[in-house]
C-alpha cells in the first residue's frame, strides 16, 4: 500500500493547483485541490495524506469501516455549527470580477441558494451590497467575500468551513461556473453545495457506503448525521450518483434541521 509520504506527494505532484490571488486583500496563495473543491495549504497536505492513509486500511480490514452519514465537522466530540442567532453576512465583490453579467449572475446565484438555505434549517444570510462596490473592503466587513477568479480548471467553485480562520473565509468562483453548456451543473446549485461547506457540511462521497468511484477521502474531525444520501445536494455526480441540479433531498433537510434545530448543548460553535 502506498505510504502517507507517497500520497502526499502524488497530492502535490497530481492534484490540481490553484493560484487564488485578491491584492485588495492581501491573498496571494497557491492551493492543492482535493475533493474537488476543497483547497489545501502546502503545510496540510501531509496530515491529509495521513488520514486518507487510514480510511484506506480501515476499509481494506473491514469494508464497513467508519460508516457515515450526512457529514458534520467534529469538534471536542460535538458537531461544529455557527451560534444560534447568527446571522452571516457576505458581499459579492465586483472589483474582483471581469464584467457586470458575471457579478450579477453570482449575486442571483447567491440570493438563490442562501435562501434555499434558510428555508430548510432556519439560518440567515445576510447580502451586504453597500460592501459589493467596497474598493477599500477587508476582512471583517462582512463574514466572507465571495470573489471571482478567473481560471480554475475543473474546479467551479470553493468555500471554507466554519472553523477556518477569519482571513480564509472566502467564496471563490471561477470560470466553469459560467458553463452553460448542456449537461453542466446547475450555478443555484452549486452555491447550494458551496453554502453547505459554509454551514459545516462534509463530502457526501467521501463515505465507505458510497459507489467505488472516488478516492477513499479523510473523515477525520466528521460525525454523521444522517445516513447515506447518493442525491444529497453535498454528493458528487458520476453514474448512478449525485445531481447536476445540486437539489436538497429529504435527508438533507432532516440532517440540516437536526444540526441547526438542536439545543446549543448538543454542539460545538463557530467564533
Amino acid at each position: 500500500m502506498i505510504t502517507t509520504d507517497e500520497l502526499a506527494s502524488k497530492i502535490e505532484t497530481e492534484s490540481p493547483r490553484l493560484i487564488l490571488q485578491c491584492p485588495q486583500l492581501g491573498i496571494d496563495t497557491e492551493r492543492f485541490v482535493v475533493e474537488g473543491d476543497i483547497g489545501l495549504k502546502s503545510n496540510r497536505v501531509i496530515s491529509y495524506a495521513a488520514r486518507r492513509i487510514e480510511i484506506a486500511k480501515a476499509l481494506q480490514e473491514d469494508p464497513d469501516a467508519e460508516r457515515q452519514g450526512l457529514l458534520g465537522i467534529e469538534r471536542d466530540g460535538k458537531i461544529l455549527r455557527w451560534r444560534r442567532g447568527k446571522q452571516l453576512s457576505y458581499c459579492v465583490w465586483r472589483p474582483s470580477f471581469g464584467t457586470d453579467e458575471e457579478h450579477a449572475a453570482v449575486v442571483e446565484g447567491m440570493a438563490a441558494a442562501s435562501s434555499d438555505w434558510e428555508g430548510i434549517c432556519g439560518v440567515e444570510f445576510k447580502h451586504v451590497q453597500s460592501k459589493d462596490h467596497d474598493a477599500n473592503l477587508t476582512f471583517g466587513d462582512v463574514d466572507f467575500p465571495v470573489l471571482r477568479q478567473a481560471g480554475g480548471g475543473s474546479t467551479i467553485a470553493m468555500a471554507f468551513f466554519p472553523d477556518d480562520l477569519a482571513n480564509e473565509r472566502l467564496v471563490w468562483v471561477f470560470d466553469g461556473y459560467f458553463n452553460t453548456a448542456p449537461g453542466s451543473f446547475d450555478p443555484v446549485g452549486v452555491m447550494r453545495h458551496e453554502l453547505g461547506h459554509v454551514l459545516g457540511f462534509r463530502h457526501e462521497h467521501i463515505r465507505p457506503e458510497a459507489p467505488d468511484l472516488f478516492n477513499p477521502e479523510s473523515t477525520e474531525h466528521t460525525l454523521a448525521i444522517s445516513e447515506y444520501d447518493p442525491k444529497s445536494v453535498m454528493h458528487y455526480v458520476a453514474p448512478g450518483v449525485g445531481d447536476p441540479k445540486l437539489r436538497f433531498t429529504k435527508l438533507d433537510k432532516m440532517g440540516a434541521r437536526s444540526v441547526y434545530g438542536g439545543t446549543d448543548l448538543e454542539f460545538s460553535f463557530a467564533d
